[in-house]
């Protein structure tokens, strides 16, 4: 089932990835390898849905046409069972050719040897969007991955519920963290009981990471903490605020929204006016709300969009593996991948917005108004975009969980926020040691 919580977090930490030292450069490769005749059987793994898997599978019969000697063995997957399967076929030198990659796991493969440089090899990236490719580099790897698709972080509004308030929607190229509390306090106090202005965010690791970058800091920084105790104790401060003025509902009925499938969440059901989310899942959200979705930047510390220090994130990659067992038909498959416009069109936005421009601009015409509304969005921020954040580091996918876990106890009053942030830091830095 797809909660709010694990839509925001995507996983939790790859287990089994001590193995992963057995499968460098020297590595048996997986795969059934190139033949003299420039023929190619190539393994393709990805985690999604029914929606993906069969995208999936059109845009490899789509390759059929375009590369007829490479067979492509199809290999898809649940996110639930998909990393344990993957370290386990890594540390066992059966990794696939091409892979689907997630952020948090980047570092974790790349910097065990896992990954080809796809620029090394040749992969064509000049077409896509500035600053959308450094998002897939790693300093020990060169390009470990290309992303399959951006997005952005942002807010979600239901438009019903604050027309019902007679509360009007934030101008968000000016709004701040204060205007966002006191618009979701006057939707609170303006509905019956039982409907909020806004969800309980202090939780959401998207969120903390737009906070302590637009306070000059960010999630990492060279592979630890790179945000302190002051600006962690700033966060949940916030945090709690918005409990404390009814901004959200309380604790317990935070803790169970979070664990609701995204179709009975609070925001889904007229019940909140505002939550957040990834770029990416806009048109779930859409399809939720009767008049659908309203896309907003998040607030800054400043009143100014251009200060909102915002960042392109890959919803996930492709990569290759080091040892693949043929890389330049691997290559040429990933470069299908996100430089065809006949693939674009197959595989839409339902991996995120393409970072390959003309791919994107081919698609466009193509796209119903909720999958535009994600569009829309990345080319309103682009302007505004800060650099892209450190790749997560070795350990790092368990921040989702230490962030849950201190904001919650905070939440009920077990830690103050001081406390929460200290845990924070100490979790963390155990996390990545």
């Amino acid at each position: 089932m797809l909660t709010r919580r694990t839509a925001l977090a995507l996983g939790l930490a790859v287990p089994g990835l001590a193995g992963l030292a057995a499968c460098g450069p020297n590595a048996t490769g997986g795969g059934s390898g190139g033949g003299e005749d420039g023929s190619a059987t190539l393994r393709v793994a990805w985690w999604g849905n029914p929606t993906r898997d069969q995208n999936t599978q059109d845009v490899a019969d789509a390759y059929a046409e375009v590369a007829p000697d490479v067979t492509l063995s199809l290999e898809p997957g649940e996110w639930s069972g998909y990393w344990d399967k993957l370290a386990t076929q890594t540390a066992g030198g059966d990794f696939p050719d091409v892979v689907q990659m997630d952020e948090k796991y980047l570092a974790e493969y790349g910097g065990r040897g896992a990954l080809l440089d796809l620029a090394g090899a040749g992969l064509n990236t000049e077409d896509f969007a500035p600053g959308s490719v450094e998002v897939g580099e790693l300093p020990e790897v060169g390009l470990a991955a290309i992303n399959a698709g951006l997005n952005a972080f942002a807010f979600l509004i239901n438009p019903v519920v604050f027309e019902e308030a007679g509360v009007e929607i934030p101008d968000d190229s000016t709004w701040t963290w204060d205007d966002l509390v006191e618009t979701a306090v006057a939707i609170t106090e303006n509905t019956p009981d039982g409907t909020w202005g806004m969800t309980q965010m202090g939780t959401v690791q998207g969120l903390f990471q737009v906070y302590v970058r637009q306070a000059g800091q960010d999630q990492y920084k060279d592979g630890g903490a790179g945000f302190d105790l002051e600006t962690a104790t700033a966060w949940f401060e916030w945090t709690k605020r918005i409990q404390d003025e009814k901004a959200c509902p309380d604790a317990s009925l935070s803790v169970e929204d979070a664990a609701k499938s995204m179709d009975q969440s609070f925001f889904a059901t007229g019940n909140v006016a505002m939550t957040v989310a990834w770029s990416n899942q806009v048109v779930a959200h859409d399809g939720l709300v009767p008049e659908g979705v309203v896309v907003l930047r998040p607030p800054s510390m400043t009143g100014s969009s251009a200060d909102a220090a915002l960042w392109y994130k890959a919803s996930m990659y492709w990569a290759v593996s080091a040892n693949a067992s043929d890389p330049d038909a691997a290559v040429a498959f990933v470069d299908f991948l996100v430089n065809s416009p006949d693939a674009g069109k197959i595989l839409s936005v339902e991996r995120g917005v393409p970072g390959n421009l003309t791919v994107r601009e081919a698609i466009i015409p193509d796209l119903d108004e909720a999958n535009t509304k994600a569009v829309d969005y990345l080319d309103l921020i682009e302007s505004e975009l800060g650099g892209a954040p450190e790749i997560t580091p070795q350990g790092g996918g368990q921040f989702e969980d230490i962030l849950t876990r201190a904001g919650e106890d905070m939440l009920f009053g077990t830690l103050t926020p001081a406390e929460a942030g200290q845990r924070v830091l100490d979790e963390l830095e155990a996390a990545l040691a």
